[in-house]
């Protein structure tokens, strides 16, 4: 998974892009904001148990503080995104990263994290994050697509043209993570399924966003997964891994 680090750099990043361009944001205005209160408050239930224990879906109160974190409305709102919402966007994927940084990364012992585990015991947590992230990393690229499309000649500088191609580089390693949490031995279809159902919904922004070898790394991945699918998640990720070269290499795709 991305680094926190390298998350937050990418959402600076995103800000330094935009600069002296005046665009309308579509993101909600409380958005970040939201998401902040929210991973803040489970960070909170986590602190309150000493680091012992992690809020759960399935816990009455606890689930309900976890749908805060992944409340579509209240934090992404509605495209369609342009390059304005770009800094917000990227802010919101940090978010989300941090969250699943705290599940994939648990360790109530303070010892070396047991991956494995984690991602078993935690899968539906994990899973909806990873759903969530997906379309936040989606709309960040049909938030890129409208920036670079609207930049005119004298506007595409080398910072600019780099930043996005950084900026695209950070959103698939995130995206590559949720293909290969597919696989994971102890998935439950049904998050299997859901996980698969993101990519499928989000084909059109994602693969679009990607340039030609982007497109066969992330199909690669999914490809990977496939022998461990179980049910009806095998269509949709078939479906995204044929777009990723049924679909036209335009715009933000030839930014190479």
């Amino acid at each position: 998974m991305t680094t926190m680090r390298s998350i937050a750099r990418l959402a600076a990043m995103g800000g330094l892009c935009l600069l002296g361009l005046a665009v309308q944001a579509q993101v909600p205005a409380n958005g970040p904001a939201y998401i902040e209160a929210s991973v803040a408050s489970v960070e909170t239930l986590i602190n309150a148990s000493q680091g012992k224990a992690l809020p759960r879906l399935a816990d009455p109160v606890e689930g309900k503080v976890l749908d805060d974190v992944w409340n579509e409305t209240a934090i992404l709102g509605k495209g369609p995104y342009t390059g304005a919402d770009i800094p917000a966007l990227l802010g919101i994927v940090q978010k989300q990263a941090r969250v699943l940084q705290i599940y994939s990364q648990f360790s109530p012992d303070g010892k070396q994290p047991d991956l494995a585990r984690n991602a078993a015991t935690y899968q539906d947590e994990l899973t909806r994050s990873h759903v969530f992230t997906l379309k936040a990393i989606a709309a960040a690229f049909q938030a890129m697509t409208d920036f670079d499309a609207q930049l005119k000649p004298e506007d595409r500088t080398e910072a600019r043209l780099q930043g996005l191609k950084q900026m695209r580089a950070g959103l698939l390693e995130i995206a590559t993570g949720a293909a290969k949490a597919l696989s994971g031995p102890a998935m439950k279809p049904q998050n299997q399924l859901l996980i698969a159902r993101a990519f499928a919904d989000n084909t059109a922004s994602i693969v679009g966003g990607l340039a030609p070898a982007n497109r066969q790394a992330l199909a690669a991945a999914l490809q990977a997964a496939d022998a461990a699918l179980k049910g009806d998640a095998k269509k949709p990720v078939a479906d995204f891994v044929k777009a990723t070269t049924a679909t036209a290499c335009e715009g933000l795709c030839r930014l190479n």
